[in-house]
């Protein structure tokens, strides 16, 4: 399939005329169907309805319950669609930073390494933290005691994704076979003992609707990321252009489904008002509820049990599966002597990037001695960073390699461009939303945390050589700065998008904020 080369002059070296081979080095291909790949995505996006405890009494039960039916359709479908169509063009090893290279060159290409490592060696520590949480809960536990069980899940996650993907598949399979089935019977347990209307009130304020949906959007927005984190191994499954694609027309509706109906179930059968005493701990503790509180009423101190059981499946699941994807993701940046080479050591075996494993491993440890909401408060900032860039990214790669040339069984989103423009629309337009709608004082640190991707390019790129190193002629060197030809104009249009997103946090705290 070749590359339409009709751009600028200047341009050509980052548009080669056929798609890099996307070498990954001595990892070997590993043989994952698509419905494989759809519970690994399960499990990166969702593995059960845990956090949405907490958008219900900021929100409203029925804002929560619109919330969740609406976001499938204009947030995750246009981003699983977006992700299909790009990994079906280039099913490269890195996902969306191999697919950022070769649409707009290596700076950004780092840029989108840089924002999911990131967001990877951050969120693991989330997982971490609930695991010991809930622990700590079904043995009652002291601090000491709850440190060494979060040890102990890193060190058996770690071992499984040292052995190889085909195990972290199988693992994800089996827990999320477990997952549904629990959520499944809370559905069942809510609708036999229906009581109330589950949409009522719709917000939790009245009179403030709009801080209703400020309050509550961006957890809204986080239950419903993940999805281009199966990407970033897409270098190592067989025939992955396809089944990554299979594998998301199976987990989307499965996501959503599992979200909406034991959250819908549940309300309904909790009396009236009792909406503003959900929480995270719900079912656990008498004075809060949540999913777990059905299992208590229906079976009893068995049902907590069971359900502090799942809850600590689902975590260890989210954690099994980010710890493969993101070992992979600081992995194909040293790859193109972007990072240090120490990285992308792998067992002979060619199972498993085992640094990358241990160094996720090692900091899913020290974030996990965070609270779970400034955890998320970080990550957050980089997976909407990724969102925003992604519809640019398939709209080049549209022009780069025109669908008429395409073979006739490639995914691509339907609708020709208008189809593609729309969901690249929504995904850049929901995604700078929620990333500008926090307070003026939380964005310096929005602003610094993209920042860090710039200064830690310059670094990296003078140390290493970047792309140059191999293919000098199609990546030239600045002698005056020692970074990629036009990297001072990308640089600069960097600076100057990120005051364009604090000027708007500025105008929607006028607006929406006071």
């Amino acid at each position: 399939m070749a590359a339409n080369n009709s751009f600028p002059a200047g341009e050509q070296d980052l548009f080669p005329p056929t798609p890099p081979e996307g070498s990954i080095g001595n990892l070997r291909k590993t043989n994952i169907s698509a419905l494989g790949i759809a519970f690994m995505l399960f499990c990166l996006v969702s593995a059960g309805a845990f956090g949405i405890e907490e958008i219900i009494p900021a929100a409203g039960p029925g804002l929560t319950l619109i919330i969740l039916m609406v976001l499938p359709f204009v947030w995750a479908r246009p981003i699983s669609r977006l992700v299909a169509e790009a990994n079906a063009i280039l099913p490269r090893e890195g996902g969306i930073y191999a697919w950022a290279k070769e649409t707009f060159g290596e700076f950004w290409g780092f840029q989108a390494g840089w924002w999911t490592s990131m967001d990877t060696y951050i969120s693991s520590g989330a997982y971490i933290a609930m695991v010991g949480g809930y622990t700590s809960q079904l043995l009652s536990l002291d601090a000491e005691g709850t440190f060494v069980v979060k040890l102990l899940v890193v060190g058996c996650f770690t071992v499984v994704n040292l052995v190889g993907l085909i195990e972290v598949e199988r693992i994800s399979s089996f827990f999320s076979v477990l997952i549904l089935i629990v959520f499944g019977m809370a559905v069942v347990f809510g609708l036999i003992n229906w009581q109330t209307n589950p949409f009522d009130p719709i917000f939790a304020a009245p009179e403030a609707p709009m801080g209703c949906l400020v309050d509550s959007l961006s957890i809204g927005i986080w239950m419903y990321c993940g999805y281009e984190c199966i990407a970033a191994m897409s270098g190592e499954y067989e025939d992955s252009s396809r089944n990554v694609a299979k594998g998301f027309r199976i987990a989307l509706p499965l996501i959503a489904l599992s979200y909406i109906l034991p959250t819908l179930a549940c309300l309904a059968a909790y009396p009236a008002g009792s909406w503003t005493q959900w929480g995270i701990d719900g079912g656990f503790s008498a004075d809060v509820l949540g999913y777990g509180t059905i299992f208590a009423t229906v079976l009893g101190h068995s049902g907590v049990v069971l359900f502090l059981v799942i809850a600590i499946m689902s975590q260890c699941t989210i954690y099994n599966t980010y710890l493969a994807s993101g070992s992979r993701s600081f992995w194909v940046l040293s790859e193109d002597n972007l990072f240090p080479k120490f990285i992308r050591k792998v067992d002979k075996a060619g199972r498993s990037p085992y640094v990358g494993v241990l160094t996720i491993a090692a900091s899913s440890l020290v974030f996990s001695q965070f609270d779970f909401t400034t955890i998320i408060e970080m990550n957050i900032i980089f997976i909407l960073a990724r969102y925003m860039f992604l519809g640019f990214i398939v709209m080049r790669l549209r022009k780069m390699y025109p669908v008429e040339s395409r073979p006739a069984d490639m995914y691509v989103i339907g609708g020709g461009k208008v189809g593609v423009r729309l969901y690249s629309a929504l995904a850049f337009g929901i995604a700078t939303f929620t990333l500008c709608l926090s307070p003026v004082a939380n964005f310096f640190a929005t602003v610094a945390f993209l920042a860090s991707g710039v200064v830690a390019y310059i670094i990296f790129k003078k140390i290493y050589g970047g792309l140059a190193k191999e293919n000098p002629e199609h990546h030239p060197t600045d002698p005056r700065t020692g970074l990629a030809v036009g990297d001072t104009r990308r640089i600069g249009l960097f600076a100057l998008i990120v005051a364009g997103l604090f000027a708007l946090n500025v105008a929607l705290n006028l607006l929406f904020l006071g």
